[in-house]
């Protein structure tokens, strides 16, 4: 099996047409290399999603090496919306590259003034101030692990937190999105849409749901009832998905024209941002727990 990195600040995935877009990958994410035709690449995501890549973003690998790099306990991501990557450790250095929330990079042992030194996807090497990173919670085990057809399922038992730290920093880091535009598949504070947003912020926390707005098997969110429904829940509605944030409020991304925005709307008629075409509308509520 091969598998891959992206050596691209932003990569869109395809779908088989080959024009629409229907994900968003960042620099540093990991894929399966699963065939070839005319430079674009076949390609499993290391959350399971699939689509075609140009394989030009992508720098070749073994599982083994994906290995490695879990093991190192080096791996840091992007947590501020962006982050430029300096030649050194000063303000006035040049930009190497400017990279999104949710990149991962390798932490180097150097720090000068409140910068780490990192290693790139590509190999180039740079410095971001430290405030901007956190520690990978999540890996690529399943590129590696004996049984990757349940390794969503076991993972989310593997490295969950306690519940309120939890649902407390899942809700905080949607609430980072607060305004970010509506993208169709995109996953940046440049432009974000509704599962994009859920699985960023599941992700950030070390646990890899479905990228897609429904509830899927052989992934660790299931159906509950909606009076069960907790902060850092999901809402699931046609065709769209939202966080919910406790007191009848629930956060998502939008294409409505009158928001057309990662915005926070309620469920309760008694609030000014009630959206009753949503809350009539409502399918399910998923949860990990």
């Amino acid at each position: 099996m091969e598998t891959g990195i992206v050596t691209e600040p932003s990569a869109w995935l395809y779908g088989k047409d080959g024009m629409s877009h229907v994900d968003e990958l960042f620099m540093g994410w990991a894929v399966r290399i699963l065939g070839e035709i005319r430079g674009i690449l076949d390609i499993e995501t290391h959350y399971g999603y699939r689509g075609y890549l140009k394989k030009e973003a992508v720098w070749r690998c073994t599982p083994e090496d994906l290995k490695r790099r879990d093991e190192s306990g080096q791996t840091v991501f992007i947590s501020s919306a962006f982050a430029d990557i300096l030649e050194e450790p000063d303000v006035h250095s040049r930009v190497i590259y400017t990279l999104n929330r949710g990149s991962f990079l390798t932490e180097l042992p150097e720090v000068q003034k409140g910068y780490r030194k990192v290693r790139l996807a590509d190999g180039k090497e740079g410095f971001v101030p430290c405030i901007f990173l956190e520690y990978r919670k999540e890996n690529d085990k399943f590129f590696y692990d004996e049984k990757p057809q349940t390794y969503f399922l076991r993972q989310s038992k593997e490295n969950m937190f306690s519940k309120t730290e939890f649902q407390n920093s899942l809700t905080a880091r949607a609430k980072n999105y607060l305004g970010t535009q509506y993208r169709w598949a995109g996953k940046s504070a440049e432009g974000i849409d509704c599962s994009g947003l859920a699985f960023m912020c599941y992700l950030m926390n070390g646990i890899v749901i479905y990228r897609d707005a429904k509830i899927k098997s052989g992934y660790p969110v299931h159906e509950i009832r909606m009076e069960q429904t907790e902060p850092g829940d999901l809402l699931y509605f046609p065709g769209h998905v939202a966080i919910y944030l406790g007191n009848l409020k629930y956060i998502h991304a939008t294409g409505n024209e009158k928001s057309f925005a990662c915005v926070i709307n309620s469920l309760s008629k008694k609030d000014a941002d009630y959206r009753a075409d949503l809350a009539e509308s409502i399918l399910k509520a998923g949860s990990i727990w």
